[in-house]
């Protein structure tokens, strides 16, 4: 799901030029992913962006309402790792109000229940965050994943160390028991994280199902008139510049252009939000996707395809969708130093117990 496959950087992006940019295409195994924080990043397929771990969201909107695969896939991550750690929560919260919960469940049988909940969760729910977080440290970008990797990584494998060697570690700290094992940490922080992923993946499903709910406004076909006079239907994506369209009675008018003939009055609520129809008249504009009244009318298309007002406004709402704030840009600055100062203050805390620390402390 998120290999960085055949990710790169760019310099410059094509802008937006009408007539020539397409605001909807078909899905396929050529469409463009992009990274919302950093655009530069462009890759083919999905995956995540090799800087700040996001997950890349697609350049031009998709035109089929499939599900989104990656929002399945991380919702069963959830799913199946919010069940597994919610005995793995409830052992350890339950341990501060019923003391024979720590009296009683703290034994190598316990640890190694713990173990065999937690292992799905950290190994297979957390897999996509571990594959960022190698990513990040492969590319020296480190970023917040870099963290959950760490940390999730750590406890994880420290919890297990606990679990298979209790003796060496009772002989370390010079205790009667084993130390405590922290696999409900691991577990919780990997399921908190994915349900930001969830949350996250579901805000963009839903923005891009607006949108398309926005473009299903267009009509799918248009009636062109020949040059001989003679009327057929078209789909909307045959439509020219310049061809004479018949737009009947509570049709939606197809394209944008100019009435050449007949007049009506054109309900245009969907784009100005205006309660009464519009009269038009001979060589007054229309727009598409608004809806033609009681009269039939022929009009010269002037915008087609993503020229036309409806899809301008996709093309800039799913430009906004993708554009960052300027405080983003002072956020990937701190960024940039917070997880490295982070890093370095984990290791040196490690040093400083490690040979002046209070006991146990691992150099005696």
């Amino acid at each position: 799901m998120d290999n960085p496959h055949s990710c790169h950087e760019i310099k410059t992006e094509t802008p937006h030029q009408p007539g020539n940019a397409k605001v909807l295409v078909d899905e396929g195994d050529t469409e463009i992913y992009t990274c919302p924080m950093h655009p530069q990043i462009r890759q083919i397929g999905p995956g995540s962006c090799p800087i700040c771990g996001m997950a890349l969201e697609p350049v031009e909107l998709a035109l089929s309402d499939k599900p989104d695969p990656e929002l399945i896939d991380m919702s069963k991550r959830f799913w199946v790792s919010l069940a597994l750690s919610i005995p793995l929560l409830a052992k350890v919260m339950g341990e501060h109000f019923i003391p024979w919960i720590h009296q009683n469940l703290n034994n190598d049988l316990t640890r190694f229940a713990q173990l065999a909940l937690a292992t799905p969760v950290v190994i297979w729910g957390g897999l996509p965050f571990f594959v960022r977080g190698v990513q990040s440290i492969k590319t020296l970008k480190l970023n917040m994943f870099t963290l959950i990797a760490l940390g999730v990584g750590v406890a994880f494998a420290y919890s297990l160390a606990i679990t298979l060697f209790p003796l060496a570690f009772m002989e370390f700290t010079k205790q009667s028991t084993p130390p405590e094992v922290y696999y409900e940490a691991a577990a919780i922080i990997t399921t908190l994280v994915l349900l930001g992923q969830v949350l996250e993946l579901k805000a963009r499903s839903q923005t891009n199902s607006a949108l398309r709910a926005l473009f299903d406004l267009a009509p799918k076909t248009a009636h062109i008139i020949d040059a001989d006079g003679q009327e057929r239907e078209i789909a909307i994506s045959e439509v020219m510049v310049g061809d004479n369209l018949r737009v009947r009675p509570g049709e939606k008018i197809p394209v944008d252009g100019v009435v050449v003939e007949g007049h009506s009055a054109v309900d245009q609520s969907m784009l100005t939000g205006e309660s009464l129809p519009v009269e038009k008249l001979p060589f007054d504009k229309v727009t598409g996707a608004t809806i033609n009244g009681t009269g039939a009318i022929i009009i010269r298309a002037e915008r087609v395809g993503a020229e036309t007002m409806l899809s301008q406004i996709v093309a800039q709402v799913a430009k906004a969708q993708r554009s960052r704030a300027p405080i983003q840009r002072m956020a990937d600055i701190v960024s940039g130093y917070f997880v490295p100062i982070v890093v370095i203050i984990a290791l040196l805390s490690a040093i400083i117990w490690w040979f002046w620390g209070p006991e146990p402390k691992a150099a005696n």
